[in-house]
């Protein structure tokens, strides 16, 4: 049996460090929004090359104050894609917006050919969401964000550490919005979200936006905002398990090496990926996948 999540494992080479780190939350007294959500925040600045990077309590917090930042709400509308998780409609609606669609491709990913016909005056945001580890056609979205003056939001929470041609995923887009959890690359305990920028005006509205309108306990509101701002715990938990990033991929990798051969030499069709993909979901193709899980099912 092929267990799709290895929580246990995980936890066992980090749970040292992790109970070590957590002790001194503790002490600090400070358990959401603290020192080591600061410490955190830089290591993701570091990893990402990215200038600036927010803590949040999930990558679907991240993607709505980023419409909020942004100011996008009533009458305008917002190119999203056709097939993911409701969490990349979600935000949309939240903000009174319409959400448009396109189709995507035998990857999971926007075909970006069909973007251009559905831009129109009212057109705010294009977010790309990269599925199962690849990443969506960067150049094309980019090219048709700059030509349009629209918002390029990159929806990493599949797709981060994945690359398409040379270009990691985490470096492209006005904003990208980030998901830890434990079957994502970057893995957490518990769930989780971040927010990367290179824009310092959209940093400053990220810490008011996820702590209800203002940055900290004994500072002014200036705005309002929602309950995103992300517990210590999650701080800590990343700051373990990327330590152990680089190797845990590495064997990510193997494993799908594996899988290709053996699932090559059983003739069973596999989704066609990248080389340059993270590895976040090995994803099986049928002509129809329920039919195919009522047959496993009877296995």
């Amino acid at each position: 049996m092929i267990k799709s999540h290895n929580l246990a494992r995980r936890y066992a080479q980090v749970k040292d460090k992790y109970h070590t780190l957590i002790e001194d939350v503790m002490e600090r007294g400070k358990v959401f929004n603290g020192h080591y959500t600061s410490v955190a925040e830089h290591r993701l600045q570091l990893l990402t090359g990215r200038k600036h990077a927010v803590l949040t309590s999930s990558c679907s917090i991240g993607l709505l104050i980023s419409m909020y930042a942004s100011g996008i709400g009533k009458g305008d509308e917002v190119i999203i894609t056709a097939y993911s998780c409701p969490a990349s409609e979600t935000f949309v609606h939240l903000v009174n917006a319409t959400a448009v669609f396109v189709d995507v491709d035998e990857t999971g990913n926007m075909q970006s050919d069909l973007i251009e016909p559905l831009i129109t005056d009212r057109t705010r945001a294009i977010v790309a969401t990269g599925l199962y580890g690849d990443m969506h056609d960067h150049i094309t979205i980019s090219e048709l964000c700059t030509k349009y003056g629209l918002l390029y939001i990159n929806d990493a929470a599949q797709s981060m550490f994945s690359y398409q041609h040379g270009v990691t995923s985490l470096s492209t887009g006005e904003v990208v919005c980030m998901s830890f959890a434990e079957n994502k690359p970057l893995p957490s305990l518990a769930t989780g979200g971040a927010i990367l920028t290179d824009n310092t005006e959209f940093y400053y509205k990220f810490l008011h936006l996820r702590n209800h309108g203002k940055p900290g306990r004994r500072l002014p509101y200036t705005h309002f905002g929602v309950r995103g701002v992300p517990d210590e715990d999650l701080a800590v938990q990343l700051l373990c398990t990327m330590d152990c990033f680089d190797d845990w991929q590495k064997r990510r990798f193997e494993i799908t090496d594996y899988y290709d051969k053996e699932f090559a030499r059983r003739d069973v069709p596999a989704r066609p990926h990248s080389t340059e993909w993270n590895t976040h979901k090995y994803a099986i193709m049928f002509d129809d996948k329920f039919q195919a899980e009522n047959k496993l099912k009877q296995l």
